[in-house]
């Protein structure tokens, strides 16, 4: 009487060219399984043998014989599925990074623990046997049953660590996914920017505007402003907006209204000049030339003397204290619109 259907050829451990090593395993897992629920009946059928008829049929040591070449056999497979899993000869091994994996990790577990139970039935009976056969040495276990017992756990050992080997290598797989997709660090020496600020700096203040450097803050401070609805950062974005989409015609009268809202929302009481006064007048000028327009702008600074042919304002005074626009200049030099200020 044969315990189980034979072993197979050894061809059909061998990984085809092509095939995914973890759905081979996975494969693999479930042969196993069925093979160590038929290795579970057969004990079963053979103790229920040895109480029942010890003399019919096959001797003992026949049947033990054969049952442990049947382990033999599984223990072969395992080994095979385990060397394929870890790495060992006869693996194929590779010093590429982990590609992301393409089955549920969870389907491992699903498949070990029916072995796993498997083997507690077998171990259970085994061990229940010595107990009820200890001290008669007619009818002691047989040492080939215990080292059946043994040999199947230390394969099933190996086993659960080429899973564990296998769990590392998806995991790793994920934390590669999770580092080729995480977003690039910003500069330590570049002062953070809200997510989404940078794309409406663009929007609203055009390239030149956004890229030029040592604006960062004022950049930022700005679109705040209009984000909390600040009337004089609004009224300066607007001002930007429209005179980016305006004709060439239409853009030196601008030039006075673009002047007066920086200033809104800027207030200049001090002599000297802001870095982004600074770069919004120099960006104008670029922006004028390019376009075939010759005005350029003249800045004003508090502690000037007022000239009412350059400059102009509500109240009579002789001293500029506060500045509420700028100077815009024809091409001869000559005076195209006046400074809004505040004299004493």
């Amino acid at each position: 009487m044969a315990l189980w259907p034979g072993k197979k050829g050894d061809d059909e451990d061998e990984i085809p060219e092509g095939a995914d090593p973890l759905e081979h395993l996975t494969s693999h897992l479930r042969n196993l399984g069925r093979m160590l629920n038929q290795a579970n009946d057969q004990v079963t059928a053979y103790l229920l043998q040895r109480e029942s008829a010890a003399g019919e049929g096959e001797s003992d040591n026949g049947v033990l014989a054969m049952l442990g070449q049947k382990i033999d056999a599984l223990a072969d497979r395992i080994a095979t599925s385990g060397s394929q899993a870890t790495g060992e000869p006869g693996a194929e091994a590779s010093d590429e990074k982990p590609a992301a994996p393409s089955f549920d990790s969870g389907m491992l577990d699903a498949l070990v623990r029916p072995l796993q139970e498997v083997l507690g039935k077998i171990d259970a009976k085994l061990s229940a046997m010595a107990g009820q056969d200890a001290g008669d040495s007619e009818t002691a276990v047989d040492p080939v049953l215990v080292q059946i017992r043994d040999t199947l756990n230390q394969q099933f050992a190996a086993m659960a660590e080429g899973i564990q080997y296998l769990q590392q290598r998806l995991d790793a797989g994920m934390q590669y996914l999770a580092e080729q997709l995480a977003p690039e660090q910003p500069d330590a020496s570049t002062p953070a920017t809200p997510a989404g600020m940078l794309d409406w700096q663009y929007a609203l203040l055009g390239s030149d505007l956004a890229e030029i450097s040592g604006l960062e803050i004022h950049r930022q401070q700005l679109l705040e402003g209009v984000l909390q609805g600040n009337e004089g950062a609004c009224a300066l974005v607007g001002q930007l907006l429209c005179f980016r989409s305006a004709m060439t015609d239409k853009m030196p009268p601008l030039l006075k209204d673009l002047g007066e809202a920086y200033y809104r929302w800027a207030p200049k009481t001090r002599p000297g000049s802001d870095p982004m006064e600074t770069a919004l007048a120099g960006w104008l000028k670029e922006t004028m030339q390019d376009a075939g327009i010759a005005n350029t702008i003249e800045l004003v600074h508090p502690g000037e003397r007022f000239d009412s042919t350059r400059h102009n304002a509500a109240t009579r005074g002789v001293e500029i204290t506060e500045v509420r626009g700028w100077i815009v200049l024809r091409d001869n030099g000559k005076v195209y619109t006046k400074a809004a200020v505040v004299v004493q």
